[in-house]
């Protein structure tokens, strides 16, 4: 797996000319998530941040550089944010069935959060879903290291295995249900059932995950 290549744009100096490549940014973003590559046009960008042609210009060479950008950027963002989102709670006092449903809904709200626009970027830049993915396994990799600490509740042999199949499991669940059009099931419903998939295969207790 391989992450965005940092992009060598002119960086901004003044204040003003930050918040005018945040605002080409969120523009850019915003259609990305809407119209998809081919409505991401450096003119469509301009327009819809109240910027220029001469600005855009003035920070990238084209809409190649703003994409490589675009992907470095978000792909710094939702680490960062899963990073302090592990280190602002004390998982260390909660028991396996709280660590799981905390787990289950970190795995829900980074499915809605920008992440979900690494996809897209390296699909974009001809990445075929290399960030996306290496986002995905951090995720996961850091959700494994918290229930692991439980590992003395785990019925399995191999704890490290149940733990990264079960994860991956409610992955499936989660993602399942982001696509659907319809009855797609509320984030309460969706944590108490994944929650006690999970943590009843981990158990061997069908039972115990259930409130």
């Amino acid at each position: 797996m391989t992450v965005p290549k940092a992009a060598q744009i002119r960086p901004p100096k003044q204040s003003r000319s930050k918040r005018t490549l945040e605002r080409i940014v969120e523009a850019s973003l915003e259609l990305l998530a809407t119209e998809g590559l081919s409505g991401l046009t450096v003119h469509r960008v301009v327009a819809k941040a109240n910027s220029s042609v001469g600005s855009f210009y003035a920070r990238f060479d084209g809409k190649d550089e703003l994409l490589d950008y675009l992907g470095e950027r978000v792909w710094t963002e939702a680490l960062e944010r899963w990073e302090t989102t592990l280190e602002t709670r004390d998982w260390s006092t909660l028991e396996l069935a709280e660590v799981v449903e905390g787990a289950v809904g970190l795995l829900i709200d980074a499915q809605r959060s920008r992440s979900a626009y690494l996809k897209a970027l390296d699909w974009a830049s001809g990445r075929q879903s290399d960030a996306y993915e290496a986002f995905r396994t951090e995720l996961l990799r850091g959700l494994r290291r918290l229930i692991l600490q439980h590992r003395d509740q785990i019925a399995h042999d191999d704890p490290e295995l149940a733990v990264r199949l079960g994860l991956r499991a409610v992955l499936g669940v989660v993602d399942a249900e982001f696509r659907a059009v319809q009855d797609r099931l509320p984030r309460d419903v969706l944590i108490e059932e994944c929650r006690s998939m999970l943590t009843g295969y981990l158990t061997g207790d069908a039972g115990v995950g259930r409130t």
